[in-house]
């Protein structure tokens, strides 16, 4: 006979911990409290008669027979989501699960989304905004477009989509409003500039003292002004005519187009930072139709439709649907 195997849910309890070496992060993500995990783990021990975890005084260590529970583990769990995904499917529904940033998906994936549904109806698209970077092994979203520096990425399987440039933008009736030039740096004293908080000093490129730096400019700027806790809502800001902010390329670029947002002076300075395309595990015709269109999409205009990609049926009654985690 097979011998008996621990309960489902300690494994998921176990893997969760395990990958992220915290009990508290790990009930995070699977909806429970710390001490639930910390309880699962040690049922899990119990069960096998070992240690797994290595308990230290504000950290986790997984012991050696934890690291062995943990690969068959971790892999079997994802090859088990991919396949009741699969049979969960209608066979006949072609969809693509996208994960990205809040601002990418609200400034530049959404507002083009209309011209991907107009060549592609039948093929659904859940999208998931949400700043924290998932693991795409664990099956939960067919691609993945991450706002990232090189060592972040996989350069044999991830595709670069864009750089970004960082420089000064704002609404054009602002400068008709209050009747100030800004045709130079040392114009941007006399009015108003929009901040993105960064306590945490997460992104210093897009701080207007590290851009002033970047451009050799002598002229200070006060810090007097408005402030945000998100790119996406200080851009929005802006044009609204609230300020001048610094804007991000590719995120701004259909802003410009049409007429919402200017970029009155001519600098860029390009930042670390880079959008990639990041592939799941599993691959699919919508999915790889998916990336075409981003690729060509990043170097068209919005109001100029790519070239539809052939050899898929035509079928009514696909969805889109939208869900963001961010607070």
């Amino acid at each position: 006979m097979r011998r008996p195997l621990p309960p489902l849910d300690l494994l998921i309890g176990f893997e969760a911990a395990a990958r992220q070496l915290s009990f508290s992060k790990a009930g995070d993500e699977v909806f429970v409290t710390q001490s639930a995990i910390s309880r699962q783990v040690k049922k899990l021990e119990d069960f096998l008669g070992i240690a797994l975890f290595e308990r230290r005084h504000r950290s986790l260590e997984l012991t050696q027979a934890g690291r062995e529970l943990f690969d068959v583990v971790n892999v079997t769990l994802a090859q088990l989501a991919q396949t009741v995904d699969g049979l969960r499917k209608d066979p006949a529904q072609l969809s693509v699960k996208i994960s990205t940033t809040t601002a990418f998906a609200s400034l530049w994936l959404v507002p083009r989304l209309a011209h991907f549904r107009d060549m592609h109806p039948e093929i659904a698209i859940h999208l998931e905004a949400d700043n924290r970077i998932i693991d795409l092994k664990q099956d939960v979203a067919d691609l993945a477009i991450r706002y990232c520096g090189p060592d972040q990425i996989d350069p044999t399987t991830d595709v670069r989509l864009a750089v970004e440039k960082v420089f000064p933008v704002c609404s054009p009736s602002l400068l008709r409003r209050e009747g100030r030039a800004l045709d130079c740096i040392q114009d941007l004293y006399r009015h108003t500039l929009l901040h993105l908080s960064d306590s945490q000093n997460a992104w210093p490129w897009l701080q207007w003292g590290h851009w002033l730096t970047a451009c050799h400019a002598v002229a200070p700027v006060h810090q007097v002004g408005l402030r945000f806790s998100h790119f996406d809502q200080m851009i929005h800001a802006a044009t609204m005519g609230h300020g001048v902010a610094l804007g991000s390329s590719p995120l701004v670029n259909h802003l410009i187009e049409t007429g919402s947002l200017i970029a009155p002076l001519g600098i860029r300075v390009e930042s670390p930072r880079a959008f990639y395309i990041c592939r799941g595990p599993g691959h699919n015709e919508a999915v790889e139709v998916f990336i075409q269109w981003l690729l060509t999409s990043m170097t068209s205009p919005l109001s100029v439709s790519p070239t539809p990609v052939e050899g898929l049926p035509y079928r009514i009654g696909a969805s889109l649907r939208i869900s963001s985690m961010a607070i």
